[in-house]
């Protein structure tokens, strides 16, 4: 049965141990650390919360990039931002950060190898009330891969940093007397939470990685699930597919699978994709991957696609027409198309009223997300890869794109994931409502070899 060797496969490539975390978080001492900012002086360590109110002082609210634009909202957004033409810091302070970044990079499980640096992006203050909602950073450089944040020594309460990735969490909430540090992926959803006394005062570094290389096939070549993956790829690939009505517009069953199609667990921009810019457990499972297919004589390829789960929703009244689109900004949500049917006294129905995308605020989360009481039953998902990368490097769009049921091996669930965007909808008669979620995903395409 397909469905079987499926769940073997994904079984297979779960039990894969990641070279690193998708996080990590330490403490260290603060004596190589000497900043000084214009128009408050040399920084204090840990820092007084008299010289903190004066940083909040010479600070500006924090601003966020959507497209071409900066915004600014601090229902999103509410943190005081030190412009860094204020800042100095002495060069002292590499001594401490270059074997910090040496951590950062086993531990987040680069290669030992790879031209790794961090780059100053910001300095922020919280004071008391201020938050950080739950986001995704922007690719800001070339080759960034993820953020390091710094929390300089101070007393404070609430102002966790809470990371998340496939369910799992790291929280990091600063030290009194010490630095903490703590570095993540990019693509990972974080939030900071409100600080309730004191001022919460970091220093943020893009991670750059550069001069990586792909994943080591050879390092799996004598695994010893390598052999039995390859095995099940040649199950999947010479089980035909069972027997289909022809109104669903899918194949019969003399039909082979044209392919395997396996959700990795991190997000990639379509810039910030390749075989050498894997990150995490990505690149053990790709490498793995590789190893099997090779032995089993499949090409392998990887991928973008984007998903799409469709929902009953009960939340909207029966006699309201209407029709919401929201697609996520970098620090936020926002309502893209918003519109509206009701109906007047006489019965007659009123023509919606088009409002300007750009008058309508951000949204830190989403209407009725996955996991509301307010929604039903899925009605239905799909997947369709839209971008691929072949093994020798080329990119462009699939020349297959659907994505067939039984060609789809989806690993971790993709329920922990954050859509990028969301379209509620209401009818009139049986139909009901729906609410349906995008999803971005990358993925391994294995096919035969032509």
């Amino acid at each position: 049965m397909t469905d079987k060797t499926l769940q073997l496969i994904g079984e297979l490539m779960s039990a894969v141990p990641p070279a690193g975390s998708f996080a990590t978080r330490w403490t260290g001492a603060a004596e190589n650390l000497a900043i000084e900012v214009d128009g408050v002086g040399p920084i204090g360590l840990p820092v007084p919360p008299a010289q903190a109110r004066q940083l909040c002082e010479v600070a500006r609210p924090a601003r966020y990039g959507r497209r071409e634009q900066t915004l600014l909202d601090a229902n999103v957004r509410n943190t005081w931002q030190v412009p860094l033409d204020r800042v100095t810091i002495d060069e002292r302070w590499r001594q401490t950060l270059l074997p910090v970044l040496d951590t950062v990079r086993a531990e987040l499980g680069l290669a030992p190898d790879c031209e790794f640096s961090a780059e100053l992006h910001s300095m922020l203050v919280y004071e008391p009330g201020q938050f950080f909602r739950r986001h995704q950073d922007s690719e800001k450089a070339e080759g960034m891969i993820g953020t390091l944040v710094v929390t300089l020594p101070s007393e404070f309460t609430g102002g966790e940093l809470v990371i998340e990735q496939q369910g799992t969490q790291v929280t990091d909430q600063g030290a009194p007397e010490e630095l903490s540090f703590v570095a993540f992926y990019s693509d990972c959803e974080h939030e900071v939470l409100p600080v309730t006394e004191g001022f919460r005062i970091t220093l943020t570094y893009n991670l750059v990685a550069r001069g990586r290389t792909g994943p080591d096939a050879a390092a799996f070549a004598t695994h010893p699930s390598t052999a039995l993956l390859a095995e099940q790829l040649r199950t999947h690939f010479t089980t035909p597919l069972e027997a289909l009505t022809r109104s669903t517009g899918r194949p019969p069953a003399t039909h082979l699978p044209r392919q395997l199609v396996y959700l990795l667990d991190h997000q990639y921009s379509q810039q910030g994709f390749g075989w050498d810019q894997l990150k995490g457990v990505d690149a053990a499972r790709t490498a793995l991957m590789l190893a099997a297919a090779d032995s089993a004589g499949y090409d392998v390829s990887l991928a973008l696609a984007e998903a799409m789960d469709s929902y009953d929703e009960d939340y909207t009244s029966y006699m309201l027409i209407y029709r919401e689109r929201w697609e996520r900004v970098e620090d936020g949500w926002k309502c893209l198309e918003s519109s509206e049917v009701e109906f007047d006294d006489d019965g007659e129905m009123v023509e919606p009223e088009h409002t300007d995308p750009e008058d309508i605020p951000v949204r830190s989360s989403l209407p009725l997300p996955p996991g509301s009481d307010d929604l039903g039953d899925l009605r239905w998902s799909y997947i369709t890869l839209t971008w691929l990368i072949d093994r020798a490097g080329s990119a462009g769009e699939p020349e297959v794109a659907n994505i067939w049921d039984e060609e789809l091996c989806t690993g971790e669930s993709n329920s922990a994931l954050e859509p990028y965007a969301s379209e509620i909808e209401g009818y009139m008669g049986n139909e009901g409502n729906t609410a349906s979620f995008w999803y971005r995903r990358a993925a391994i395409v294995v096919r035969p070899r032509r």
